[in-house]
């Protein structure tokens, strides 16, 4: 686990610091978007965890991974780092809280999918990391993955 803590914070170490705000989550929309207001500013932005996709809530545990994304949050005071936005106008974000990445913290916990799909937006450190937390959530049958039928939300939705 320190090992893992320890990835987790030398990854961020190249990060560059313009491209952060800091604030907090106003709202919770699902596993993977929510209300984003930065300090000293009285407007939001609704973000889009970059990297994950999380159960839609008319999915199953949809509603256990929004609060899984809660219990992480907690009312704590939050840095983002954005990656610009996608086709929903939506800022596409990392969430770090004290140096420890939401977004990776979501999969490692079995509360979302790392979103292989748009994985060419993370950098190459953060790909193989969001993999590798994946393989721990399903060899250890974390949250959603304890569940032999669970469906991964890209799937889901062409169906629905």
């Amino acid at each position: 686990m320190l090992a893992f803590i320890f990835i987790i914070c030398t990854s961020l170490s190249g990060i560059a610091l313009s491209s952060t705000l800091d604030g907090k989550i106003i709202k919770i929309i699902d596993g993977d978007t929510v209300y984003f207001q930065a300090n000293n500013d009285d407007g939001y932005k609704k973000l889009r965890l970059v990297g994950i996709d999380a159960p839609e809530m008319k999915q199953a545990f949809g509603n256990q991974s929004k609060q899984c994304l809660a219990n992480l949050i907690n009312n704590k005071l939050v840095q983002i780092i954005s990656f610009g936005e996608d086709r929903y106008k939506r800022t596409l974000a990392k969430i770090l809280i004290e140096k420890i990445d939401i977004n990776l913290a979501m999969i490692k916990n079995g509360c979302a999918w790392f979103y292989r799909r748009y994985k060419n937006t993370l950098d190459k450190d953060d790909q193989v990391m969001y993999d590798q937390a994946e393989i721990f959530a399903i060899e250890n049958k974390k949250g959603l993955f304890n569940n032999q039928e669970a469906e991964a939300p890209w799937v889901w939705r062409k169906k629905n």
